[in-house]
């Protein structure tokens, strides 16, 4: 079994990159792995598990890409105002 635990302190930003993640953590890929989401102290805590090297790389990569594009759609919506 192959685990990870990415901590992302995004400070006010951990709390709409968390609901923004829900949906998709709530789907489960057995297949693939084992993802969880939760907020500690201002960080956004993403736990992965998988039984493969290349299910793990496979839910690493795309959760991370899912919160930088969340990130980004909170962080510009409060630019534009």
């Amino acid at each position: 079994m192959i685990k990870g635990e990415y901590r992302l302190c995004l400070g006010d930003d951990a709390w709409p990159v968390y609901k923004a993640l829900l949906a998709e953590v709530r789907t489960p890929s057995p297949e693939k792995g084992k993802v969880s989401v939760s907020i500690k102290q201002d960080c956004l805590v993403l736990e992965i598990s998988s039984q493969s090297l290349s299910g793990f790389r496979a839910l690493t990569n795309s959760f991370l890409l899912l919160v930088h594009a969340a990130y980004s759609a909170v962080t510009g919506a409060e630019k534009r105002g």
